[in-house]
């Protein structure tokens, strides 16, 4: 499932590089680096938190912005602790590019995404917010429905 926020896109492609250094898939490793994409989602996650907290008065439940926090800071740390510095531009290039065509085909811009729609602020909004029609293009929520 192809997500509308970037960080998500970068989670994905996080996996897929730690699943090819775990196996040892040297194609993987070599072509694929998150290392930047991690930098951006974080500062990005970081700075959408503010703006929702400052001006949009979101008061979040400490235990879901402890784990989305921890959802965009793994990928970094580990990145960091095993890059290889191979193609880590490229890779945000390419990752940037997609991810704006991405934007351009389900007609929607990032400030729209970022700035403009909701977003789960707690457990419970993320529940109502994955039971609703609305959850398509979060793959956070098929995660959340396993579970």
């Amino acid at each position: 499932m192809i997500s509308k926020y970037f960080s998500e896109w970068t989670q994905q492609i996080f996996v897929i590089w730690l699943v090819g250094y775990l196996l040892g898939i040297k194609v993987i490793t070599k072509y694929i680096n998150p290392w930047y994409a991690s930098i951006l989602s974080l500062v990005g996650f970081f700075l959408l938190v503010i703006y929702l907290t400052c001006n949009k008065q979101y008061k979040f439940e400490l235990s879901f912005l402890v784990t989305i926090f921890l959802l965009h800071c793994i990928p970094l740390y580990i990145s960091h602790k095993y890059k290889t510095n191979n193609y880590s531009k490229e890779n945000l290039i390419i990752m940037l590019i997609a991810y704006l065509l991405f934007l351009s085909i389900i007609q929607k811009n990032p400030l729209d995404i970022y700035l403009k729609d909701k977003h789960p602020s707690s457990w419970k909004d993320l529940t109502k917010l994955c039971r609703s029609n609305n959850k398509h293009l979060i793959p956070l929520c098929f995660i959340y429905n396993l579970i």
